[in-house]
């Protein structure tokens, strides 16, 4: 097959735009200027949509064009944030690049499947994983029994495990 029709196109802009959003902020440390950023990569991929197959290598393809046009924001507009050129350093090698793809696109992952919890579950599990609660403070603040937060907490991690497993 050749080339990325409308269809595969959608398909890759869905599954990376926020990423690639967020992997461009952490250059531009701008929403505004990262969102830019991806819908300029997004239209050089539909313009060289005939040459890219589609494979791994899009998701390649797609994170190395956002890195290369936020240093080419950054370069353009002068910014001397040395937190940001430390981040254009950090990030050399393509092997490197990947890595930092894959955990923004899990990242991704994980939160949506946070969201998909039910309501209670939901909070009982943002209240020991993000907030680093304990069962026993989750337990009080919510006024439920301990056993009820293992259960939440329980029945979340195996949520979550099929969801990411898939």
């Amino acid at each position: 097959m050749s080339g990325i029709d409308k269809t595969k196109f959608r398909v890759y802009f869905d599954e990376y735009f926020n990423a690639l959003s967020n992997f461009a902020y952490g250059y531009v440390h701008d929403k505004t200027v990262a969102e830019d950023i991806v819908q300029d990569v997004f239209v050089k991929f539909w313009m060289k949509r005939e040459v890219i197959q589609a494979d791994n290598n899009v998701k390649s393809f797609l994170f190395q064009s956002t890195k290369n046009r936020a240093i080419e924001i950054i370069r353009r507009n002068k910014l001397n944030d040395t937190m940001v050129l430390e981040k254009t350093k950090e990030i050399e090698s393509d092997e490197r690049l990947m890595q930092e793809a894959d955990n923004y696109l899990m990242k991704q992952k994980i939160f949506a499947s946070i969201r998909q919890l039910p309501p209670k579950c939901q909070q009982v599990f943002k209240m020991s994983k993000i907030n680093g609660l304990t069962y026993n403070e989750i337990a009080a603040e919510l006024d439920i029994s301990v056993k009820t937060v293992e259960n939440q907490i329980g029945k979340a991690l195996k949520f979550l495990r099929e969801k990411l497993n898939k």
